[in-house]
């Protein structure tokens, strides 16, 4: 992961655009460069900015509380929040990075934050977050849910990570170094990332406490179902029994009770059936008396019942005579027609006999030659069937034959091509006879020919490398002597020895610090006298502006009076105007208008006798004065507003200056109470000052005399530091020079000892194949490994292949050969049928051909015989027909002829009984009248005009009465017998009202009986549900401790409330793989001090090397060891955080103002280390030697007015 550049704009104090380009140069080449600039100018800020376009967030906010707020054009944000740093007074701003991913792509990460349509008061919107793939242009991810996930997957770091492995903060490593035992585990878990254990910890604790709340709570819960003891439960069954017993007593008289109270109620019941039967007699009673008119109309209609059906003879002959006279007059002319009909069709039936005789006549002159075309029709079929399939097959035998031949020609041509190939192959074999043995054996020796291979192979390169190693060993002993002499070398011509450089270097240092100390007393005189001028300055601007805003307010005052007396005088104008308009309306009140109405034209007033009247003019000319009245207000009230609104406006810019008079006072107090002259009066420099004729140039001679002084010793401080840098650089050249050396020896010996065993394995390989390879191949093998080899398994190949295509061949030869035997006699057999079949073919075509002729010659103009002989029946068959249509003819106008005669035979004689049936039913009717005279026409009309459907529903009526009247007196019989069966049952009872008594009381016994049983019963239940829930929770009790034993141990292990017993534990690892990091690091930043873990689980003590190897505490050191150490803290985490990844950017915020300028240079060392790494390293400090020592700077300058500018230089 590498930073390619930053760019943002409006950020803090950066309005920008600014752009850090990495890869561009001074940058790009510069391992190691500043962050330079004045304290608030905004150095920080660059890498808040790379934080913020990378995760959103800012390092310095994540400390921020959650509830404090800050102020902000709509309303308030929070304090924690990072679009705080948004500029203020801009629309928009953004932070953007290019960085270098773990895939080896190139990504732009976009931050920004803008306020609604970009305008400086407009509400802040929410931020937005977006990545995007350089090298092909593609947006990845514009929302951040998405944004997150793939950023920390193309970075390879999350925020936390980041913040420790490429911006390294030292105040939390100091905290960390000088921290007790549980705030170095929370510092340490927050920095690695582990907290992970301290939830484990909770969790375990939490675990055991839930466990044994559990197993407190089943055993509360068992003591609270505890069962009854065994005395107890045998006296509380014998209660139940004794309670049921007595119960079923109860139950029993109770039952006695009850079935004579049921006698009783069914003696109720049978007297109330009785009478009820008794009434339902006397409604049918009366009912059967009213039906007596109707049974009299029932007995006349069963009287004429006999006789209704001569009624009906009587009406349905007069009915049927009048047609049957109409048919038979139309039969009798039917049967004149017939008589015509009949001899037509006696002439026609002659010609078609004559016509029938002439076809027979032909039909059996033709009948010998027809039969002979039969028959020579039928024999020609029998040929045609008999060639037809004889043809194809003959075709078909044909193609087999030669199918069959050329197959066998290449069979045969198969087999002499296979036998070449069985000799080519023969001849390969034998003269590959000498791998046979070998080739046999082939699997296997071939992992150890290819080891054979590997060994030549290895140690040819071996024997290669063998003299590059030595020349590298001897190289780098020159080197070692070559470095020594060069450093013995720079202390000849140095103004001070080795030993004599360290003090020489801190008395330049000390005389640095008073210059520096005197330097400082200067400048802060000059910004005491500069500090007062500028008060005295203020103070007159301030008095100023007081006398401007006081001039100011007389003039708005003056104003004021003039518009406050306009404005009396419109106010009396309308008071004025709106009592004259109340007057006038008053005049066109209800009243006034209603006395109006009255009045005529040229007719008195009754109120003052005018016979004028102007107002009594219609509705228009009220409204007219109506309107104007309106108007006269709005003009007065008009004229009003616009003083009003001034006379607010003076009061309004009279408060505000006011207002700001009393803030210059107040701001005026404040200077002047400022302890300015005090402090530039007791400065020590300011009597020299007070005494100069021109204080300035006294101030800037003094600056520049100190200034001069400081630059000569820096000079010879540099000098020296720059001896003393290239002392430690030609130190560190001849340990590493010695180091190399030595590896360099180490690494030749190892080599030669790798090729004498490579070539003593190589001799056993090649001695355990000499059995197997011939000695020319052996010899081969052992000059040229892997060609011979190559060639080898090649000609191996080769001779398996043509072994086993030889096995292969000779296989199918054999069985080609058998093929070919057996086609050759198929072969001959197949030409033996062919002949045989074309023979039978020519027989049958010639016996074919004289049957087709004379088979023409008998059929004539005829296709077939059956054609011929069809001709003639049909001829036969047409004068048949046409005899037997007549024939039909004739008939049906005989049956006719007959049907019509009888027919009129039938009509006459049904006249004749229709006519007598009619005489007959006339008589029989007049007898019956006569016996029945007081039967008139009406009345008989009236009866017969009943049908019978309804003489049945009459007749049923009656019958239903009947019927109902017996079935009562039936049922009373019955209630009557049963009613007094039922009361010969008992003798003697008591009375239903005693019952109803004893059956109350037995009743409420009986209850109390069942609720005391109740009870008990659920006594006896609740007694077996606790024993059966007690058993139940002994198992829950035993799990439940069981899982509590299980917790408890684990929590006594590493569980606590807080976490930190098992986190302590698990960052004792980090702490060591830690401590092993710093040291690392401390051994090029401090040599003399040593991290150690100590005095405590986490404790932490520093191991004095110049001292004997003593223990000391961390809080033992100065302030410089105790940054350097912090700073190796710090490497080392980077170190491990960076352990799976490729970390090539760092940046250092602060910290280095501390060291002495040994230490310094040991710091510088150790980022020079890092930069040797391949990191890109920048570093954010005040220390004005690391910026003379640094040339790539990052220079951030004060523009005035909160605004700074970023420029690069170098």
């Amino acid at each position: 992961m590498k930073i390619l550049a930053i760019r943002l704009k409006n950020l803090a104090s950066l309005a920008g655009p600014f752009e850090l380009d990495f890869t561009a140069e001074p940058l790009a080449s510069a391992g190691l460069f500043a962050i330079t600039g004045p304290t608030g100018a905004g150095k920080s800020t660059l890498l808040d900015a790379l934080c913020l376009a990378l995760f959103g967030a800012v390092p310095r906010l994540g400390n921020a509380s959650q509830s404090a707020k800050v102020p902000d054009a709509d309303g308030e944000i929070g304090s924690y929040d990072p679009r705080t740093l948004l500029r203020r007074g801009t629309g928009a701003g953004y932070a953007e990075v290019d960085f270098l991913g773990v895939d080896g792509r190139r990504y732009r990460a976009r931050w920004e934050a803008n306020r609604a349509r970009d305008k400086p008061a407009g509400k802040l919107q929410n931020s937005r977050q977006s990545l995007r793939d350089l090298d092909n242009d593609q947006l990845l991810a514009s929302q951040k849910g998405e944004y997150k996930q793939l950023l920390e997957a193309r970075l390879g770091l999350n925020f936390e990570q980041f913040t420790r492995a490429v911006m390294l903060a030292q105040s939390e490593f100091s905290a960390f170094l000088k921290a007790d035992d549980n705030e170095r585990s929370e510092l340490l878990e927050k920095l690695t990332d582990t907290a992970l254990y301290t939830r484990l910890g909770k969790r375990a604790f939490e675990k055991s406490r839930d466990a044994r709340e559990q197993l407190k709570h089943w055993q509360d819960q068992a003591t609270g179902i505890a069962p009854l003891a065994a005395e107890a439960r045998e006296a509380l069954d014998l209660e139940f029994h004794t309670a049921s017993e007595q119960l079923r007593q109860h139950q029993a008289h109770l039952k006695q009770v009850e079935q004579q109270q049921q006698w009783h109620r069914e003696d109720r019941r049978l007297s109330d059936d009785c009478q009820a039967a008794r009434q339902q007699v006397q409604d049918a009673s009366q009912a059967w008396e009213a039906g007596a008119e109707q049974r009299l109309q029932l007995h006349m209609l069963e009287q004429l019942a006999p006789q209704r059906y001569l009624f009906s003879r009587e009406q349905e002959v007069r009915t049927q005579l009048q047609p049957l006279a109409e048919r038979i007059e139309l039969s009798r002319s039917r049967q004149q027609r017939q008589a015509v009909q009949q001899q037509h069709l006696d002439e026609q039936r002659e010609q078609a006999g004559l016509t029938l005789q002439q076809a027979l006549a032909q039909q059996s002159q033709a009948q010998p030659r027809l039969q002979q075309a039969f028959d020579e029709q039928s024999n020609r079929s029998r040929l045609q069937a008999e060639l037809e399939p004889l043809s194809p097959a003959l075709a078909e035998a044909e193609r087999q034959r030669s199918s069959a031949e050329q197959a066998l020609r290449g069979m045969e041509q198969q087999q002499a091509d296979s036998g070449e190939r069985l000799q080519q192959v023969a001849d390969a074999l034998e003269r590959s006879a000498e791998l046979a043995p070998l080739a046999a054996t082939w699997s296997a020796y071939l992992p150890r020919l290819q080891q054979v291979v590997t060994l030549s192979s290895r140690l040819r390169q071996g024997q290669i490398e063998l003299p590059e190693l030595q020349t590298q060993a001897h190289a780098t002993q020159t080197s070692l002597e070559a470095h020594q002499s060069d450093l013995a070398r720079v202390f000849q011509h140095a103004p001070c020895s080795a030993e004599e450089l360290p003090e020489r270097l801190q008395q330049l240092t000390q005389r640095l610090q008073q210059q520096r100390l005197a330097l400082r007393g200067v400048q802060e005189l000059e910004r005491l006298w500069q500090r007062r001028n500028a008060v005295q300055e203020r103070l007159e601007q301030g008095r100023q502006q007081q006398a401007n805003l006081l001039a100011r307010r007389e003039q708005l005052t003056a104003q004021g009076l003039e518009v406050r007396a306009a404005h009396e005088q419109a106010e009396q104008a309308l008071k004025v105007t709106l009592q004259l308009l109340e007057r006038q309306r008053l005049a066109r009140s209800e009243s006034v208008e209603q006395l109006r109405e009255r009045l005529q034209p040229e007719q008195p007033c009754p109120v003052c006798g005018s016979v004028e009247h102007p107002y009594h003019a219609p509705e228009a000319l009220l409204q007219a004065l109506s309107a104007h009245d309106d108007d006269e207000e709005q003009r007065a009230r008009a004229a009003l507003k616009p003083l009003s609104e001034r006379l607010v406006e003076l009061r309004t810019e009279v408060g505000a200056l006011i207002e700001q008079h009393k803030q210059l006072k107040a701001q005026e107090q404040q200077w002047l109470d400022q302890p300015g002259d005090a402090e530039l009066a007791g400065h020590p420099l300011y009597p020299a000052l007070s005494d100069a004729e021109q204080p300035a140039h006294w101030l800037q001679d003094a600056l520049a005399n100190h200034t001069r002084l400081i630059d000569e010793d820096e000079r010879q401080q540099n000098s020296l530091l720059a001896l003393q840098q290239q002392a430690t650089a030609l130190q560190r050249a001849v340990a590493q020079a010695r180091e190399a050396s030595q590896q360099a020896q180490q690494t030749l010996q190892a080599h030669q000892s790798h090729l004498d065993a490579d070539q003593q394995r190589l001799d056993d390989e090649l001695q355990a194949l000499a059995s197997q390879l011939p000695a020319a191949r052996l010899r081969a093998l052992r000059e040229h490994p892997a060609q011979t080899f190559m060639a080898l398994e090649q000609n191996i190949a080769e001779r398996l292949a043509q072994v086993e295509q030889r096995d292969e061949e000779q296989s199918e030869f054999d069985a080609r050969a058998r093929r070919i035997e057996q086609a050759r006699s198929e072969h001959a057999r197949q030409q033996t049928d062919c002949e045989q079949q074309r023979q039978r073919v020519e027989a049958l075509s010639t016996q074919l051909q004289t049957c087709e002729a004379r088979l023409r010659e008998l059929l004539g103009e005829h296709a077939q015989a059956s054609a011929w002989q069809t001709a003639l029946h049909d001829q036969v068959e047409t004068a048949r027909e046409q005899e037997r249509q007549v024939d039909r003819q004739q008939q049906d106008l005989r049956t006719q002829t007959v049907q019509t005669a009888s027919a009129l035979e039938a009509d006459t004689a049904q006249q004749a009984q229709l006519q007598q049936t009619l005489a007959d039913v006339q008589q029989a009717l007049h007898a019956w009248r006569e016996q029945r005279p007081q039967l008139d026409d009406d009345g008989l009309q009236a009866l017969l005009a009943i049908d019978e459907p309804q003489v049945d529903e009459l007749r049923s009526r009656l019958q239903t009465t009947e019927k109902t009247l017996e079935q009562a007196r039936i049922r009373l019989h019955e209630r009557e017998q049963r009613q007094q069966a039922h009361q010969a049952q008992v003798d003697a009872i008591a009375s239903a009202e005693a019952l109803d008594a004893q059956h109350a009381t037995l009743l409420m016994d009986v209850e109390r009986q069942e609720h005391h049983c109740a009870e008990l019963r659920a006594r006896q239940a609740e007694d077996q549900r606790r024993h059966s829930a007690n058993q139940a929770l002994q198992a829950q009790i035993a799990e439940a401790d069981a899982h509590y034993q299980r917790w408890a141990r684990l929590a006594a292990l590493i569980g606590s409330a807080e976490g930190d017993r098992f986190r302590k534990i698990a960052q004792a690892y980090n702490l060591d793989l830690l401590v092993h990091h710093a040291n690392v690091q401390l051994r090029q930043l401090v040599r003399r001090y040593r991290l150690k873990r100590g005095g405590s689980m986490l404790g932490l003590l520093v191991l004095d090397t110049e001292m004997g190897d003593e223990l000391r505490s961390v809080h033992s050191l100065s302030g410089g060891e105790t940054f350097l150490v912090s700073l190796a803290l710090a490497l080392g985490l980077a170190s491990m955080a960076s352990s799976t990844l490729r970390i090539e950017s760092l940046f250092i915020d602060e910290g280095f103002g501390s060291l002495d300028p040994e230490s310094l240079q040991l710091a510088m060392d150790a980022l020079d280390g890092l930069q040797a790494q391949g990191r890109k390293v920048a570093v954010i400090s005040h220390v004005q030697e690391m910026h003379e020592r640094i040339p790539v700077q990052i220079q951030v300058r004060r523009l005035g007015n909160g605004l700074s500018s970023v420029e690069v230089s170098g």
